[in-house]
């Protein structure tokens, strides 16, 4: 249906000016609209795709949809431009709703408002320019900033436009001012590279999306799963339901009736995990592959001071054991929606004094993915 909108769209235009778009392959596939979502490693071509005067030019070896495309030296002396678009991950030239604070946030952040509906944020993005010829391809998410380099080690979502320059005139795809409700429009091309099919795999697709507390959405549409921008609950849905899992989008008291407690409410700190007994605390020792494991929820609520008077302040989710083997401990990473600059994964003792709960998504959802899979 994209791929057809975009067929009639640029038909429309024929007779105009030349229109430019970015169409992607993965692997040896025809190349078509984005976006495309692959594995770490898989090659995905980004083709520049004109039309003009009623003809279609581009160096796709094949156009889903279109026969015969002609080669882009038939429009003349042609240079095609890549431009990385990019979001910014808080804000830096526009006002915050929430003043002081340059975190994006559909929502009032602290306070007795908190959580309270502010509109959607408005998101900012740039571009520069990355390569140049006919034909990029991509085997990893490359966002310019080193921070998200090393957070996403290859894995997230990067963006490109395409710039075609014919007779000294350039003409680009949709790229950075391409804005709507809730971000960046669809129409610039995105991709987005995951470890692995599995749920934290999936999840690590959403590298270089920003944080948008109170994210906001309904299903397609969602900013989540058009990666825009994710909230801490928000981006474990969005891992799900690339997964397979066809959980509602929800916030993090509302993850409860998808998910099945695995522990009850333990005290988290420096020293490990504890159980409050009338007799004092008592160690608790969790075996990773068992009692809990990679793909689960960890809650948590931060002491000794209550920030937002809710229930529970944040959500994460359980990377792969990488502390003890076979035993939960401090230094097990959970990826979770960072403060400034979206998905990290830090070890769990980064998150400091914390009441926490060990969750996991109940079985239908967890079948939903076997089979995805």
């Amino acid at each position: 249906m994209r791929a057809l909108t975009l067929l009639l769209c640029f038909a429309s235009s024929a007779m105009a000016s030349p229109q430019v778009a970015v169409w992607g392959a993965l692997g040896d596939a025809a190349a078509r609209p984005g976006p495309i979502e692959a594995r770490l490693g898989e090659p995905v071509h980004l083709f520049a795709v004109v039309r003009h005067r009623g003809r279609w030019y581009s160096d796709a070896p094949r156009l889903r949809g279109v026969r015969r495309p002609r080669p882009l030296s038939d429009l003349g002396d042609v240079r095609v431009t890549w431009r990385l678009v990019e979001p910014r991950q808080h804000h830096a030239e526009t006002p915050s709703p929430n003043p002081g604070n340059p975190a994006y946030s559909n929502s009032v952040l602290f306070g007795p408002r908190h959580g309270q509906w502010l509109g959607y944020d408005t998101l900012e993005y740039h571009a520069a320019p990355v390569a140049e010829g006919p034909r990029l391809t991509l085997t990893e998410a490359r966002p310019s900033h080193p921070r998200l380099q090393a957070q996403g080690r290859g894995r997230g979502t990067v963006r490109y436009q395409a710039v075609v320059t014919l007779a000294g005139q350039a003409h680009a795809s949709p790229g950075p001012e391409a804005l709507q409700r809730g971000g960046i429009s669809p129409r610039v091309f995105r991709v987005s590279f995951r470890g692995a099919d599995d749920l934290v795999g999936w999840l690590e697709s959403f590298y270089n999306v920003p944080n948008v507390f109170g994210s906001a959405g309904r299903g397609a549409n969602h900013q989540t799963e058009r990666h825009q921008g994710a909230d801490c609950a928000d981006v474990l849905v969005g891992a799900a339901r690339k997964a397979g899992a066809k959980v509602p989008y929800t916030s993090v008291a509302g993850l409860g009736p998808h998910t099945d407690a695995l522990t009850e409410r333990l005290l988290m700190d420096a020293d490990g995990l504890w159980r409050q007994t009338e007799a004092g605390r008592e160690r608790v020792t969790l075996r990773f592959g068992r009692d809990v494991q990679a793909g689960d929820l960890l809650l948590i609520k931060y002491a000794p001071v209550d920030w937002t008077g809710r229930v529970w302040d944040h959500i994460g989710m359980l990377g792969p054991d990488g502390g003890v083997p076979q035993v939960f401990d401090l230094e097990d990473p959970v990826l979770h929606i960072g403060y400034l600059y979206g998905l990290v994964s830090q070890p769990a003792r980064a998150h400091g004094v914390a009441v926490v709960e060990f969750r996991r998504l109940k079985r239908p959802y967890l079948r939903q993915m076997a089979r995805r899979r």
